[in-house]
């Protein structure tokens, strides 16, 4: 009697070889979808930060009325264009595992502070000129809470994202509006009829003030929102099978 090497069913190796064959086309299908998804989301985002400036330098360097025109409308071209950016990059990020889309995001959300800086600057300027009228008022307010909500928009992408250093920039430009509003109404010449543009300076300098506390303090106020999202995609991740490898 001679001693047999049982053989392995020769149907055994074929699945074998076409599990890991389906799997590693699945994956080589996600890192597509991973360059296509950060390539739209990195061009639509970028498409609205820069039409959003350009928006806001047309508004408070022109001249006249006409530099209102629409302003609405362009709003919300630019709100399109920034959610399709923004749901594109929410997918590859937390859907998908893109680990390169974060840095850039990243990079957004800081060239965002910055406008959002500059903006502030710009308006505290005409604040202090007093030679607006209570619609320019409202539109530059339009103007800065579409770019806080751009912003934050940005930082809900990210998990575990913090907002502390951020809010150190605002603060200081809080600060700067405080000083310039003692300023020019104890010690400045201003007219008696104009002492009433004080209203439109303390709304806007209380306003941009509540949102650095709130960002330096991390009271949670966007905690559901973040804990909708997460728990949204944790429930997707799971049901779909997708690795969490790049």
């Amino acid at each position: 009697m001679t001693n047999e090497t049982p053989l392995t069913p020769a149907s055994e190796e074929p699945t074998t070889q076409s599990y890991y064959q389906r799997d590693g086309e699945v994956e080589q299908g996600n890192a597509f979808l991973r360059v296509i998804m950060l390539l739209i989301s990195l061009v639509s985002l970028g498409i609205a930060l820069l039409s959003g400036a350009v928006l806001a330098f047309q508004v408070l360097t022109g001249n006249g009325s006409t530099k209102y025109d629409g302003i609405f409308y362009k709003i919300l071209a630019i709100g399109l264009a920034y959610m399709v950016g923004w749901i594109v990059a929410l997918i590859g990020i937390r859907f998908f595992h893109n680990l390169v889309l974060p840095i850039f995001i990243k990079i957004y959300a800081w060239i965002t502070l910055s406008g959002i800086a500059i903006l502030y600057i710009e308006i505290m300027r005409k604040l202090y000129q007093q030679e607006y009228t209570d619609i320019s008022f409202i539109k530059y307010s339009v103007m800065m809470t579409a770019a806080l909500t751009a912003f934050i928009g940005l930082h809900l992408l990210l998990e575990n994202h913090k907002l502390t250093f951020f809010a150190i920039p605002l603060l200081i430009i809080n600060l700067i509006h405080l000083y310039l509003i003692v300023y020019h109404y104890v010690f400045g010449k201003v007219e008696l009829d104009k002492y009433s543009y004080l209203i439109g300076d303390a709304t806007f300098f209380i306003g941009m003030s509540a949102t650095s506390v709130l960002m330096l303090m991390r009271l949670g106020v966007l905690t559901k929102i973040r804990d909708f999202i997460d728990n949204r995609f944790k429930s997707e991740n799971g049901d779909s099978g997708l690795p969490n490898t790049h």
